[in-house]
């Protein structure tokens, strides 16, 4: 029975430290990892109650749950998903931060199939409460696919 129970309060532990992070770049290391641990609750928990995110397949999901349900479809479509960031800039005002740069997101299709990668850009928007660090919202585009003119 301690086995199970120290197991729990484990697992209670590492969810509640992915729920918000102490700075910025910490949210963002948060949001990685939730993303290649194909976690959409710990994910959710990065967000704000009523936070707005719009991902590259023109989605719009609006609070935690929403949020969630957006993401767990995703991951049930991939695996070995492997997310980089380059971070192009940043701002800061007190308790409100906003980052911008590009995305790089590689995966499989859950059902087999060769692994290939998409690439994209980000905006986010950050707010402090309580000392943590949460997204309000988030912006994702994917990047057009290049399109091979003919000459004639």
């Amino acid at each position: 029975m301690m086995r199970y129970l120290t197991a729990g309060l484990l697992a209670l532990s590492a969810s509640s430290q992915v729920m918000a992070q102490e700075t910025p770049d910490a949210l963002l290391q948060a949001f990685i990892a939730a993303i290649e641990a194909e976690d959409s609750q710990a994910l959710a928990g990065l967000y704000v109650e009523d936070a707005d995110s719009y991902t590259p397949s023109a989605n719009h999901a609006r609070g935690r749950a929403a949020i969630a349900a957006d993401w767990q479809g995703f991951f049930d479509a991939f695996d070995n998903i492997e997310l980089e960031i380059d971070a192009h800039g940043s701002a800061h005002s007190g308790t409100t931060h906003a980052a911008w740069g590009l995305w790089t997101l590689s995966q499989t299709p859950a059902g087999g199939g060769e692994s290939f990668v998409l690439t994209g850009r980000f905006m986010d928007v950050q707010t402090q409460i309580d000392g943590r660090w949460y997204y309000v919202a988030d912006h994702s585009s994917a990047s057009p696919v290049a399109v091979a003119m003919d000459p004639d």
